[in-house]
This record gives structure tokens, C-alpha cells and sequence, in this order.
């Protein structure tokens, strides 16, 4: 665990969940695995407060326990993995809104605010929030189908369920095998009418499944690389690739088992509607692929017509190289880019190699080198010569790249950015909370009133409480605000990358 991590990992925790939780999260970072008694003298809260603090991350799946050493107390611990992950929640809402309609982000958007809770109780209540906003048009039917396809396809997923082993006093939790649920259309409408959620009799809980939103981000990647190299014909049949690699291999394996090329051709001829070209030349395309889709696919054998593997692990590592080969350009400029392309692609080269092929002035090249080096994004390896007769042995010097160094300081750059920009944000709100109330505040009413089909004239008199400026320094400060999001999203994208990479063992 980095210092870089706790701090980001804190600034989130404020953010969302505010200081009390902020500060046990903290402790429990920087001490790892504690009881709670220890987290009562280290911090000094009140037990309750602790508690309250700990039933939150345990809830939100941002902590875990397990029992110490006698089996009565539970030991805890926070999960910075998991903390992270409370900033993509807007491309999980968007994911779903591209994927299933408006339906399923409202669904998994309340589900990711509570937590958990069951299909009934979820269903319902959306149900009953927007039983009068005519422009979403929502109706219990539809949000019960949508529920259900989205559990079909494992986007939300049966929480886990405690038990208490023999001799033990603390309950482990035990993941379940998600069963579709068989939702009664007519029981879900009695419980709406009547408000009262216990006749539902509903005893099952769901999650939202992360790990599956993130098979479809590395999908998107992978086919936009595609995309971006070749054209949209290739990356729509690197989509069928992976198509087929979901139907005989785990999710994550470093490579896909062998896809018959017989298969490609028939989701190709599937589609030739859409994309005839595509059909027309799909040999070509496979071939094309195989040899300049920077090896995201390999040819595995001849039988069947040719079979075709996916190299998932070797594409992670091409997206973080081009992360990190963007990263060197935009702190230390194209010159350095062009010297840590250089040594990328010799592998082990020496000084006056990379002054001769680098085509810079020796100084320049030296000193952008020497920058390279003390900032680790690349390696030196000594190597001896071998003496000479009456002389001494001569060392050289080769440059290298460590990947998996180098993604680790690219990894610590990014917490660092991120840590600054949501505190940039929370600086932001606080320093214009007043007129950011006035301004949600003013919203709520005018929704409110268009509800209610009030006339235009009233409408226009409660905006008007905004003053010319206060709506432009509300102009700036939503302007900010939006940038420091958007940088927010692309630090979460470059983690996503990384995190990837740092999947498979190196």
C-alpha cells in the first residue's frame, strides 16, 4: 500500500461518507487488519460512532472482516480497491443507459445507492418515485424485465450470504450462484398500492457485479484500438472474437481458447447486412488482424479452416505501454517520447546507440536520457567487458524499460493527480456551496412546479431569484467543476489499464 493510495483513498471516503467514516477508513489503511477496540484507541471516536462508521464500508463492500487469532473477535480491513471504484460509477450508469435504456440506469443507479436489497424492494420503489414524472414514462412491467435481463446477463448478482462455522462466533461470507428471479408482475403491483414492502416476502438480496462492467470496458478498448489501427470493420470482428472467447474461456484468462475460424466467418456472414464488406473479405480481415492488429490476436493452427486466439494479457501490456509512452510526452515532451520509443524497441541499447539513432544533439539527448532514468520510466543494466591483456575491465551501461516498474510509477503519478483533483472539486463545492444550494434549491422548485403544469410566468419569476451574477459565477464554477470530472474520468480510465495489466502475474 503506497502513501499516494491512502491519500486518494481518504479524499474519496470525505467525499462521500464524510468525516467520521474518512478517519476509520484511514486508520484502518495505514494499520491493515484491525479489531475494534484498536480502532477505538488509535482514532479516539466513540464506539458507536466506530461502528456506525464500519457497518457503512462493510455495507458499500469497501471493507471486509474475518475472525483473529481466538475466533470471537473480528478482525477488519479496508478494501482501497474497492474506494476507488466509487468514482466510476458514472460509466457504470452510462454503460447500462448505451446497453438497456434509461430503465436499467435508474436501476442499477439505486442499487449502487443502497447497496443492496431485494429485486421487490427495488423494483418498487423506482416504481413508485417516478409513478408521476411523464417524460421517463417508467411502469413496474417494464422495470421487472429489465431487472430480469440484467441478472440474466450478470450485471447485478446475489449478494453473499453469512454463516457461522462450527466453534467460531463470527459469520463468513459465502458467495451464492445468482438464480434468475421469477418476479410476479401482479404481486409487485398489490405491494406498490399498498406501500408496505414486507408482504413481498422477498428474502433475497442483489449486488451490482463489477467485475462484469469491467469485462465490457476492456472489450471497449480493445476493440477501439482495433478500431483506431484498421477500421471499423476489423474491430467490429474483434468483437466477435471476443464474442466467442466468453463461450469457452474464463473472462480473464491471459488467452482465449482457439476460435474456429468457421465460426468468425459465420458471425460475419450474420452480419453481412450491416457490414458487407466485412463479409465480402473476412479472410482478409483475420489475416490483416493477425498481422497488424498489434498482436491482440495470434493464429493458433490450420484445422477447421484456421483458429484464432485471443491475447488478452499481451493487449494489456500494448495499452500500457502507449499509456505510459503518452505520460513521458506530456511531462518531459515528444523528444523524450521519441528516446523512450527508441529503447522500447531495442529492448537493451547503450548511450552512444541512443544519441546516433535518436538523431538530437548529445547534450540534449543526454540530459532528456538522464530525466527518463530519475524519473523511472526507464532502467540502466551494468554490463562488464571482459579485460584485456595488461588492462582493466570496462563496464558499459545499457538502457532498458522494466515494464512492470515503470507501470507501478505511472500507477502513483496517476493517485497523485487523482488526489489533487478531487480535492480541487471539494475546494470548489465548499467555497461555493452557498450559491450551489440556492442553485439546486431553485431547480427543485421549477421541476416541481412544471410538474404540476404551473404557468410559465411563475416559473420564470422563481429563476429569476438567481441574479445575472450569480448565474455567471455559477458558470464558472459548473465550467471547473466539469473539467476537474472529466479528469477524474480519465485517471479512472488510465487506472482501469493499469489494473489490468496488474492482473496477471509478471
Amino acid at each position: 500500500m503506497s502513501h499516494q493510495l491512502g491519500r486518494v483513498v481518504s479524499e474519496i471516503l470525505l467525499r462521500y461518507f464524510g468525516e467520521i467514516v474518512e478517519k476509520v477508513g484511514k486508520d484502518l489503511f495505514m494499520y491493515g487488519s484491525k479489531p475494534i477496540g484498536m480502532i477505538l484507541k488509535t482514532t479516539g471516536l466513540p464506539r458507536a460512532q466506530i461502528v456506525d462508521s464500519l457497518r457503512t464500508l462493510l455495507k458499500f463492500d469497501l471493507a471486509s472482516f474475518e475472525p483473529s487469532a481466538n475466533e470471537v473477535i473480528a478482525d477488519y480491513k479496508l478494501i482501497p480497491e474497492n474506494v476507488l471504484l466509487l468514482i466510476r460509477y458514472p460509466r457504470y450508469l452510462l454503460q447500462m443507459k448505451s446497453k438497456f435504456g434509461s430503465e436499467a440506469e435508474l436501476l442499477v443507479e439505486e442499487l449502487l445507492q443502497q447497496a443492496t436489497c431485494t429485486a421487490t424492494e427495488l423494483v418498487v420503489t423506482l416504481a413508485i418515485k417516478y409513478k408521476d414524472d411523464k417524460e421517463k414514462n417508467i411502469n413496474i412491467v417494464k422495470l421487472k424485465d429489465v431487472f430480469i435481463s440484467l441478472a440474466t446477463a450478470g450485471y447485478i448478482q446475489q449478494a453473499p450470504v453469512a454463516e457461522i462455522k462450527e466453534g467460531s462466533e463470527i459469520p463468513t461470507l459465502v458467495p451464492v450462484a445468482t438464480i434468475v428471479p421469477d418476479l410476479d408482475a401482479r404481486q409487485l403491483m398489490q405491494v406498490m398500492n399498498s406501500g408496505n414492502l414486507a408482504e413481498a416476502n422477498d428474502n433475497v438480496y442483489w449486488k451490482v457485479n463489477y467485475d462484469r462492467f469491467h469485462q465490457d470496458f476492456r472489450d471497449d478498448l480493445m476493440i477501439k484500438a482495433v478500431t483506431r489501427r484498421i477500421d471499423d470493420n476489423a474491430g467490429e470482428l474483434m468483437r466477435f472474437l471476443l464474442q466467442q472467447m466468453y463461450l469457452t474461456s474464463a473472462a480473464w484468462a491471459p488467452e482465449s481458447n482457439p476460435a474456429p475460424a468457421l465460426e468468425l466467418r459465420e458471425s460475419c456472414r450474420r452480419a453481412a447486412a450491416e457490414r458487407p464488406l466485412l463479409h465480402q473479405h473476412a479472410d482478409q480481415y483475420l489475416k490483416v488482424l493477425e498481422e497488424n492488429g498489434t498482436g491482440f490476436v495470434r493464429r493458433s493452427g490450420d484445422a477447421a479452416g484456421g483458429q484464432f486466439v485471443v491475447r488478452v494479457r499481451h493487449a494489456a501490456e500494448q495499452l500500457v505501454l502507449s499509456v505510459i509512452e503518452h505520460t513521458v510526452q506530456e511531462r518531459l515532451g515528444s523528444k523524450a517520447a521519441r528516446i523512450f520509443r527508441l529503447i522500447r524497441s531495442k529492448k537493451y541499447i547503450g548511450e552512444e546507440d541512443i544519441q546516433k539513432h535518436a538523431m538530437l544533439p548529445n547534450k540534449e539527448c543526454k540530459e532528456l536520457t538522464y530525466k527518463l532514468l530519475e524519473q523511472h520510466f526507464i532502467s540502466v543494466q551494468p554490463m562488464r567487458k571482459a579485460a584485456s591483456a595488461g588492462g582493466m575491465a570496462k563496464a558499459i551501461y545499457l538502457y532498458h524499460i522494466n515494464l512492470h516498474e515503470v507501470a507501478h510509477t505511472t500507477a502513483q503519478m496517476c493517485y497523485r493527480s487523482l488526489h489533487n483533483v478531487v480535492r480541487r472539486g471539494a475546494h470548489e463545492r465548499q467555497q461555493h456551496s452557498r450559491l450551489l444550494h440556492k442553485q439546486r434549491r431553485v431547480r427543485t422548485i421549477v421541476h416541481g412546479m412544471r410538474l404540476r403544469n404551473e404557468p410559465q410566468q411563475n416559473i420564470d419569476d422563481v429563476e429569476e431569484t438567481l441574479t445575472p451574477p450569480e448565474r455567471a459565477a455559477l458558470a464558472s464554477v459548473e465550467q471547473r467543476l466539469k473539467q476537474l470530472s472529466a479528469a477524474e474520468l480519465e485517471l479512472d480510465r488510465t487506472l482501469f489499464i493499469l489494473d489490468w495489466y496488474f492482473t496477471y502475474p509478471h
